[in-house]
């Protein structure tokens, strides 16, 4: 996998992490790469008051329930296969930050997608994910999606807007 030819201490600016957030780095691009499914591992490197934001359309996601909502919906929404995965292109870290370029194919089970079921083939959807990292945990994420297909690019906006509406219906029943 291309993200462990890195050698994970040294930064694109020869800066050198904390042992924490360098812990982190390694769990991330790990998480990414191999166990993307697994929403516990990912809620245990969010803080309690983690906010993520998503483009296109700026949806904000405010603190531990709301994540674990919205990324369990999300979830919910996809499988992978060795045909349909997260490829990471490129990453970088400095001390507070890590950035991380990934393609992401998936098999949509129809759940999150209103019953349209279908796959969206690797290298498709293109991301930039940038985690801010603070003493070994990530406290504020910004997350671009763009498509090399124009529909899904004006699809992205609404399918997001529906899973925010989505996670906010389930966080009010639960209320």
């Amino acid at each position: 996998m291309y993200c462990q030819e890195r050698r994970y201490n040294d930064t694109m600016q020869g800066n050198k992490l904390n042992k924490a957030n360098e812990t982190l780095v390694r769990e991330m691009l790990d998480l990414m790469a191999n166990d993307s499914e697994n929403l516990e591992r990912t809620m245990k490197y969010l803080t309690d008051d983690c906010i993520w934001v998503m483009e296109p359309g700026g949806t904000e996601y405010h603190g531990a329930a709301q994540l674990r909502e919205c990324v369990g919906i999300a979830m919910s929404g996809r499988a992978h296969d060795k045909n349909h995965k997260i490829e990471i292109l490129n990453w970088f870290a400095d001390e507070e930050n890590l950035c991380v370029e990934y393609t992401h194919g998936a098999v949509l089970t129809g759940k999150f997608t209103a019953g349209l079921k279908g796959e969206i083939k690797t290298g498709v959807l293109r991301y930039c994910i940038i985690y801010h990292m603070q003493d070994g945990k990530i406290n504020r994420v910004h997350e671009y999606i763009n498509s090399s297909s124009w529909w899904l690019n004006c699809l992205m906006p609404i399918a997001l807007a529906y899973l925010h509406r989505l996670t906010k219906k389930k966080l009010a029943k639960a209320d």
